[in-house]
C-alpha cells in the first residue's frame, strides 16, 4: 500500500473519530440522488427517529435549513430523505444531515449546469459489485484505493469537482432481501463517494426487485406510471442518461414503448450531443454468454437505430458477467460497455462458455471501473478510459487498460480502392488488397469491412460479408496483431466464376468511409490433382480409417441429445457426447502422399482442405488442422487450427503449401468443451485434396489517389511516453507490484525534493516498510507494432532520473521484454545510479522479435541505512519506427 494511500485512511480514521459521538446513530451516511441545476435529494439512515433535517449553504459554516420526511427501513431504522430546492446551477454547496443529536459530517456537492452553458463533465460507470465470500472487500478496494486515488491524485479535484454522476448498472449487493448486506457491503464502501456524487442505480437480478432497493434510492420518476424508478431518464448538461431494467418480470412491451417516446424526443433535443443507457443483462457477452438476454437486444437495437438517425452517439453500459468488455456495434455509432467487476467473483477465460464477437474489441476478466470523459460545446466528445484493478493473482493499481475515443463532428476516412484481385486470377489466388486507411482528420484505422458478390450491381446478399476491428484482445493477446487492414483472404472460390468484391474501412472514432467502387475479377481453373484423399470423410462408415485417443463418435440424427448430420445419415463428435465426455477429444486419420513427392520437394504442390463444423449452442469448438510429416513420421511443421463453433452448420475451406520432404499428412480433429457435460464438437464432409501453388501476383501498397502521406495513418508511428504516471505526481496510479513504494513530496520523511513537479517515487521504503530491496512496474502492450517488430524496425527508448540520498543505495531501471503469453523474451540493459544528486540516464534496444508486451521495471537496493533511497523521477518509455 502506498504511503498516498495510508495518508487517505489515517484521514477518513481521524474525522471519524473526531465525531463519533455525533454519527453512531446513522446506519447509512448522506448520498445524493437525482441532481438537477436547482434542486438535489439527499438520503440517509438511522437506527432510530423520525427528524429529517439538512444544515446547508454555500460555506462550511452552513446557515440554511431545509426538512423533508423518514420512512421504516428495518425494524426500528428510519430511511430519511429531503430535498433542497432553488439552488445556483453548477454551483458548490456544503451540508450535513441531522436527526435529533445524531448529525454527519459536512460535506460538499456540486449541482450540474445547465444545459446552455455546454460545461464538460465526468461519469464514473461501474456494477457488480456484489459481496463474495473469497474477496469480501473488494468494493472497499475499487471506492478507496481506486475511484478516489483516481480523482483527488491522477486527476488532482475534489470528488465533487472530478466526478458528475455515479452509474451502476445492477447487482448493488449479493442478496437484496439481506437487510444488513445494503449497509454493510454497498453503502458503506461507498460512503466517501456518494456524499459528494449523486447515485444512479439500475435494478440487478441480485437486487430481486425487493422494495428495499425503492426505499433507498430517490430516482427521476419520468418512467412509465406505475413503474417510474424501473426505468427513467435523467439530463445532465450535453448527456442524456436512460436506465432500463432488464430484470425477467419487466421484459414488456411497456418499457420498449416508453423507450421509443423517450428516444424520439431526445432526437429532437438540440441540447443532447450523447445517449448513455445502463441496463444490467447484457445482450452479447463474451465472457458468459449463457448471461444474453434477447430482450437486451431490442434495447440495443433501438440505441443503434437512434443513433444513426439522429446522429447522436449512444453507449450502453451493462453488467451481470462480471468482467471488462468493451465494443462496438458495426453499422451503427453505438458502443457497448461491461463496467464490471466491482466485487463480484470474476469470470474468468476458460470458466464458463464463451465466445469471440467481432463486435467486442476487448475483453478482460479483471475487477476494475470505467471513466467517461465528456467534452461539451463545439466539438462534442466523449473518451471512455478502463481502469484495471487486475485480478486474483496480478493486483494493480489503477492501471488505464483501454480508451475510446468519440467524437460528434468527426469526418470520414477517404474512400479506398480495390488494387486486388484484378482481371483473372487463379481460384486460390483470390487475396483482396485495398489502398492504405487514411484519414482527413489523422485518425487510426478503426475497422474494415468486406463484400464478395457475383454481381457488382447487387450486395444484398452477398456471398462474403466480413468485417473485423483494429485489435482484438482474448485472454490477453490480440488476434488481430500483424494482420494488415487492407489485405483479407476471400478463401477458396470456384474457378471460372465471376465475382465483386468492395469494402469500406472505419476510424476509431466510429465513423465509416464510403464503399469503394465494386471491383470485378474471374477466376480460372486450379489445376487440382486429386480428388478427397480421405477415407469416410462423413462418418458414414462409422470411425473406419480415423485414429487417436478420440473419443471419437460416429452419430445419426440427434443420437444423444445431440444435432443432424449436415449432410448423409451421420456425422462425427470428437470429445464424448453419448459415452466417456471429455474436456478435450483428438482424432486423426493419416494420408499417405508419397507418389507426389518429386513435386512436393520442388515446392509446388499446396493441400486444400475443407469441413463442416458445429456445435450444439455454439460454446464448445471443435477445430481441425494439418499436420506434416516426413518419411520417418517426424513432424515438419502444421497449419494453425481452424475452429468452428457456431449452432449451425458452417463451411471452412483453407489451403497450405506442402513443406519440403512432406511424405505423410495428418488430417487432426480436435474437440474442446467450454461447459457441460457432453463435449458437443461435430465435424462433416471432410475434405483434402492436393492442388498445383498458383502463380499468385505480388501487390505492393499505396494510399488513395491524390491523398497527401501525412493522412495515412493504418501503420503506427512513433509513441509519445507511454508510461501512465511517470513522474509519481498522482500518486502510484499505474504502478504495481510487491513494492513498497511511495510518493513522496520535497524532503518527506527526510528525503530530497523532487528533480521536478511536487512528487517523485521511492522504491523500497523511506516513509515505512523499509526494505533491502523493492520493486514496482508497469507493463504496456505493443501488439499493435507486431508486423513491425517481426520487421526488426521497433526499437523502444526509455530512462528517466535516479539517484539515491548519500551515494550507496542503487536505483535502476530495466526493460522485460514478453511475447503474447507474458513469458520473457529477454531483456534490456539496466540503467542505475549511485549519484546523490539527479542523473538522467537513458537506453535504446531494437524490440526483440516476439514481443507483445514491454515491462518497465523499477529496482531500489539498499547498501546503508535503514531506509532505502532509490528514489526515480520523469520516467519515459518511447517507440520508434524505423
Amino acid at each position: 500500500m502506498t504511503y498516498s494511500l495510508r495518508i487517505l485512511s489515517l484521514g477518513l480514521v481521524l474525522a471519524l473519530g473526531q465525531a463519533h459521538a455525533h454519527t453512531e446513530g446513522l446506519a447509512v451516511h448522506p448520498y445524493l440522488q437525482s441532481a438537477t441545476p436547482t434542486s438535489i435529494w439527499i438520503k440517509w439512515e438511522t437506527s432510530s427517529g423520525d427528524e429529517s433535517i439538512i444544515e446547508w449553504g454555500t460555506t462550511a459554516e452552513l446557515g440554511q435549513q431545509a426538512s423533508g420526511t423518514s420512512e421504516t427501513g428495518y425494524l426500528l431504522s428510519r430511511i430519511h430523505e429531503v430535498q433542497l430546492t432553488n439552488l445556483a446551477p453548477d454551483s458548490v454547496y456544503f451540508y450535513r444531515v441531522r436527526t435529533g443529536d445524531t448529525y454527519s459530517h459536512v460535506h460538499q456537492f456540486r449541482t450540474p449546469p445547465l444545459a446552455s452553458a455546454e460545461k464538460s463533465s465526468r461519469i464514473l460507470a461501474v456494477s457488480d459489485m456484489q459481496r463474495d465470500s473469497g474477496n469480501p472487500g473488494k468494493f472497499g478496494e475499487i471506492i478507496n484505493q481506486g475511484v478516489l486515488p483516481y480523482v483527488q491524485q491522477a486527476l488532482g479535484l475534489e470528488l465533487h469537482d472530478g466526478l458528475n454522476m455515479t452509474l451502476i448498472p445492477g447487482d448493488l449487493v449479493d442478496n437484496g432481501q439481506d437487510y444488513n448486506s445494503w449497509r454493510t457491503s454497498f453503502f458503506s464502501p461507498i460512503a466517501a463517494l456518494a456524499s459528494s456524487v449523486p447515485l444512479y442505480p439500475a435494478p440487478g437480478n441480485h437486487e430481486r426487485d425487493t422494495p428495499t432497493y425503492f426505499k433507498y434510492f430517490r430516482l427521476p420518476e419520468n418512467g412509465t406510471p406505475g413503474y417510474e424508478e424501473h426505468w427513467w431518464y435523467q439530463d445532465h448538461s450535453n448527456i442524456r442518461v436512460l436506465s432500463l431494467d432488464t430484470n425477467t418480470n419487466y421484459r414488456i412491451d411497456e418499457q420498449l414503448i416508453w423507450l421509443d417516446k423517450v428516444l424520439a424526443e431526445t432526437c429532437l433535443r438540440a441540447q443532447t450531443d450523447f445517449v448513455f443507457a445502463q441496463m444490467h443483462h447484457p445482450h452479447k457477452s463474451e465472457m458468459w454468454i449463457a448471461g444474453e438476454t434477447d430482450y437486451s437486444g431490442k434495447i440495443v437495437e433501438r440505441l443503434e437505430a437512434f443513433s444513426t438517425r439522429c446522429n447522436k452517439p449512444s453507449i450502453h453500459f451493462f453488467g451481470h458477467t462480471h468482467a471488462y468488455s468493451r465494443g462496438t456495434s458495426r453499422d451503427h455509432n453505438h458502443t457497448m460497455v461491461n463496467v464490471a467487476s466491482a466485487g463480484g467473483n470474476l469470470d474468468y477465460f476458460g470458466e464458463f462458455a464463451q465466445r469471440d464477437y467481432t463486435e467486442f474489441s476487448v475483453s478482460e476478466d479483471e475487477y476494475g471501473f470505467v471513466v467517461v470523459d465528456v467534452t461539451a460545446g463545439d466539438d462534442p466528445a466523449f473518451e471512455l478510459k478502463r481502469i484495471s484493478m487486475g485480478d486474483e493473482q496480478v493486483p494493480l493499481n489503477s492501471q488505464i487498460k483501454d480508451t475510446l475515443t468519440v467524437r460528434l463532428n468527426n469526418t470520414a476516412p477517404f474512400t479506398p480502392a480495390i488494387l486486388a484481385p484484378t482481371g483473372q486470377v487463379p481460384a486460390s489466388c483470390a487475396n483482396a488488397v485495398a489502398t492504405l486507411f487514411a484519414d482527413p482528420d489523422k485518425d487510426l484505422f478503426g475497422a474494415a469491412h468486406w463484400q464478395l458478390s457475383s454481381h457488382c450491381d447487387d450486395f444484398s446478399q452477398p456471398l462474403i460479408d466480413t468485417w473485423y476491428q483494429h485489435e482484438n484482445i482474448w485472454d490477453g493477446v490480440d488476434t488481430r496483431a500483424g494482420l494488415a487492414p487492407n489485405r483479407f483472404a476471400l478463401g477458396q472460390l470456384t474457378p471460372g466464376a465471376q465475382y465483386c468484391v468492395r469494402m469500406r474501412m472505419r476510424d476509431r472514432s466510429l465513423a465509416w468511409s464510403d464503399w469503394s467502387q465494386p471491383h470485378s475479377f474471374t477466376t480460372t481453373d486450379s489445376a487440382q490433382l486429386t480428388d478427397n484423399l480421405l477415407l469416410n470423410p462423413g462418418a458414414e462408415l462409422g470411425t473406419d480409417s480415423w485414429l487417436g485417443d478420440g473419443p471419437l463418435e460416429s452419430l445419426t440424427d440427434k443420437a444423444c441429445g445431440s444435432v443432424s448430420p449436415y449432410q448423409g445419415e451421420r456425422f462425427f463428435a470428437v470429445g464424448g457426447v453419448c459415452d466417456n465426455e471429455r474436456q478435450s477429444g483428438r482424432a486423426y486419420q493419416r494420408v499417405d502422399v508419397s507418389n507426389w513427392a518429386a513435386s512436393i520437394d520442388n515446392g509446388t504442390l499446396k493441400a486444400l482442405y475443407s469441413g463442416m463444423l458445429r456445435s450444439w449452442g455454439g460454446s464448445d469448438i471443435p477445430a481441425f488442422a494439418l499436420e506434416f510429416r516426413d518419411a520417418d513420421l517426424a513432424l515438419l511443421s502444421s497449419t494453425p487450427e481452424v475452429k468452428g463453433g457456431t449452432a449451425s452448420w458452417q463451411a471452412y475451406v483453407q489451403e497450405a503449401p506442402l513443406p519440403t520432404n512432406t511424405r505423410y499428412i495428418d488430417f487432426v480433429l480436435t474437440g474442446q468443451r467450454t461447459s457441460g457435460t457432453d463435449n458437443d464438437s461435430y465435424f462433416d464432409n471432410l475434405a483434402l485434396k492436393l492442388a498445383e501453388q498458383s502463380d499468385c501476383a505480388t501487390v505492393s501498397d499505396q494510399g488513395p489517389a491524390g491523398v497527401a502521406e501525412e493522412y495515412i495513418t493504418q501503420q503506427p508511428g512513433d509513441s509519445a511516453n507511454l508510461l501512465q504516471n511517470p513522474g509519481a505526481e498522482a500518486g502510484i496510479q499505474g504502478w504495481s507490484g510487491a513494492g513498497p513504494v511511495e510518493s513522496l513530496t520535497a524532503q518527506q520523511c527526510d528525503s530530497i525534493p523532487p528533480a521536478t513537479g511536487e512528487r517523485f517515487f521511492a522504491v523500497g521504503g523511506v516513509c515505512t516498510g523499509e526494505s533491502a530491496q523493492g520493486q514496482i512496474s508497469q507493463t504496456l502492450s505493443v501488439q499493435h507494432y507486431s508486423r513491425l517488430i517481426e520487421a526488426g524496425r521497433v526499437s523502444v527508448s526509455y530512462g528517466g532520473q535516479l539517484r539515491n540520498y548519500s551515494g550507496k543505495d542503487v536505483p535502476a531501471i530495466q526493460l522485460r521484454f514478453l511475447d503474447n503469453r507474458r513469458q520473457r523474451v529477454s531483456d534490456s540493459e539496466q540503467l542505475s545510479t549511485t549519484a546523490a544528486q539527479w542523473t538522467t540516464v537513458s537506453g535504446q534496444t531494437l524490440l526483440p522479435k516476439g514481443t507483445a508486451y514491454i515491462e518497465f521495471v523499477l529496482q531500489g537496493t539498499r547498501n546503508q541505512g535503514s531506509d532505502n533511497d532509490s528514489y526515480f523521477d520523469n520516467l519515459i518509455l518511447q517507440i520508434r519506427v524505423d
